[in-house]
C-alpha cells in the first residue's frame, strides 16, 4: 500500500495573502495526490461561532477543504483547538484525509495546559483502517525544552497510546534540528525519520528563519514512523511561492 503524505506549519494567520495561499495549498494537494495532510498551527478567529465540531467559518484548514472541494475533490478535515494565539485566534492541529478517519486521542503533552499560555501543546491522532492495517495517524507542535518543559517529555506522552496500531506516523513541527540530542532520543528509540533515507533531503531546510528567534532556516518539520517504510519520493515544498514561515514536506511512502 502507498500512502502520500505532507506536514505544513500554516503560521497561522500571519502570512500576507491568506486566501490565495490556502488556494495554492490546495491546488498543490491536487498535484501531488496527497492522502492525508498534517496541519500545524491552524487558526481561527476566536469571536466567530462553531460551525461543527469545534470548526469555525474562517479556520485556516477548513477554508482549505472548501477549496478542495470547489475543485472537485472531497478530503475529510478534523481539527483540535489548542491555545489562543495574537490575542485573538484560536490555534490548533488539524488533519485533512481523502478517506474517513477513526477518532483515537487528543491530549495535553506539555505540563503546561493554559488555554492562554503560548507554551501549551497537544497531539492529535486518527486511525486509518485499510482492512489489512490499522495506521495511526498524528499530528503536533513540539515546543522547546526550557527546564520546565522537557522535549523527551512531550515525545513520550505523543507516542504513549498507540499500541495497537500496526504502524504509526508522527508528523509536524518537532522545533528541533536532526544533530540535536533531543533528534537522537527519537531515533534510539526506533523511531524512523523518513528523509533520513535520502542523503539529497536528509538536511534540507524546512524553517525559514525569522527575527523573533534570531534562528536561521533549518530542518525541524519532520515524518517520523516506528517502523521503517520504504521511501518512494519526497520534495521540500512552497519554496519559491511563499505559503509560510515554513515549507511544505512531502513523503510517498509503502507501508
Amino acid at each position: 500500500m502507498k500512502l502520500k503524505l505532507l506536514t505544513l506549519n500554516l503560521h497561522c494567520f500571519a502570512e500576507e495573502n491568506i486566501e490565495q495561499n490556502q488556494k495554492l495549498i490546495a491546488e498543490t494537494i491536487i498535484k501531488l495526490d496527497a492522502d492525508i495532510i498534517f496541519l500545524q498551527e491552524v487558526a481561527q478567529s476566536m469571536t466567530l461561532p462553531i460551525l461543527t465540531k469545534s470548526i469555525k467559518e474562517d479556520n485556516y484548514g477548513y477554508a482549505i477543504q472548501q477549496e478542495l472541494n470547489k475543485l472537485g475533490n472531497t478530503y475529510n478535515f478534523y481539527y483540535e483547538p489548542i491555545k489562543e494565539s495574537f490575542g485573538c485566534n484560536d490555534e490548533g492541529l488539524g488533519i485533512l484525509s481523502k478517506e474517513p478517519l477513526k477518532f483515537l486521542s487528543s491530549n495535553h503533552i506539555s505540563k503546561t495546559i493554559d488555554y492562554g499560555n503560548w507554551k501549551t501543546r497537544k497531539v492529535l491522532a486518527y486511525e486509518l483502517d485499510t482492512k489489512t492495517k490499522k495506521i495511526a495517524l498524528a499530528t503536533t507542535h513540539f515546543g522547546w525544552s526550557d527546564g520546565y518543559e522537557v522535549f523527551e517529555d512531550q515525545f513520550a506522552l505523543a507516542t504513549e497510546k498507540f499500541a495497537d496500531a500496526d504502524l504509526v506516523i508522527l508528523a509536524g513541527d518537532f522545533n528541533i534540528v536532526a544533530d540535536s540530542k533531543e533528534y537522537k532520543y527519537i531515533i534510539n528509540k526506533g523511531w524512523n525519520d523518513v528523509f533520513h533515507m535520502n542523503s539529497e533531503y536528509r538536511n534540507a531546510p524546512t524553517f525559514r528563519g525569522d527575527d523573533v528567534t534570531k534562528f536561521k532556516q533549518r530542518k525541524i518539520d519532520y515524518i517520523m514512523t516506528n517502523q521503517e517504510v520504504k521511501l518512494l519520493n519526497q520534495k521540500i515544498l512552497f519554496i519559491e511561492d511563499r505559503v509560510s514561515d515554513h515549507y511544505g514536506v512531502f513523503a510517498e511512502i509503502e507501508v
